[in-house]
């Protein structure tokens, strides 16, 4: 008896339709702050979903629907994108093999290029290394360690209580790690 009652009011014309939730702000420049303004008593408010299963982008289409190689749904499609395609972003790049069979000389290379102040791009181009790499086998330039000493003793004057013992929470971190404790 209660399930058909149920039934028939849900499937009823006589509930009054709710299209989006009723907003106390604006609804398109305040859609994260949303403060529903419901009306009183009750009403049909269907959970959101894509408005119209002729609208659905053909990415998202499963292999086997027809839309998806159809010329008629949505046409304008691919002459937009052959249009664009040279104002388009490279999403990813080309992985390029990762070369570890360096000898002493090219780390002596490596490091003298560093010390003469060398970019690691120019490092890059000419060995063929990654900046990982370039990391690990040679050690800074002198000059710039003593700016990079510098420009963090300059900027340590400024810092809060909170951040000296944090800092120094990091290094003794640091040396248990080292002496791996």
């Amino acid at each position: 008896m209660f399930n058909r009652l149920v039934v028939s009011v849900r499937h009823s014309s006589s509930i009054p339709k709710l299209a989006t939730t009723p907003n106390k702000f604006n609804a398109k420049s305040s859609a994260f702050n949303l403060r529903p303004n419901l009306p009183e008593g009750l009403f049909f408010h269907p959970a959101p979903a894509s408005l119209n299963p002729e609208i659905t982008p053909k990415a998202f289409l499963p292999e086997s629907d027809v839309r998806k190689t159809s010329d008629v749904y949505y046409p304008e499609q691919t002459q937009y994108v052959a249009e664009n395609i040279h104002y388009m972003p490279v999403i990813s790049r080309i992985a390029q093999p990762t070369k570890y069979s360096h000898d002493a000389s090219v780390v002596g290379e490596l490091q003298k290029m560093r010390d003469n102040g060398a970019t690691r791009k120019q490092m890059r181009e000419k060995f063929g290394v990654s900046d990982g790499f370039i990391s690990l086998t040679t050690k800074p330039n002198p000059q710039t360690l003593k700016a990079q000493s510098k420009l963090l003793k300059r900027h340590a004057r400024r810092w809060s209580e909170k951040t000296l013992a944090a800092r120094k929470a990091r290094e003794e971190r640091k040396l248990q790690w080292e002496r791996d404790m």
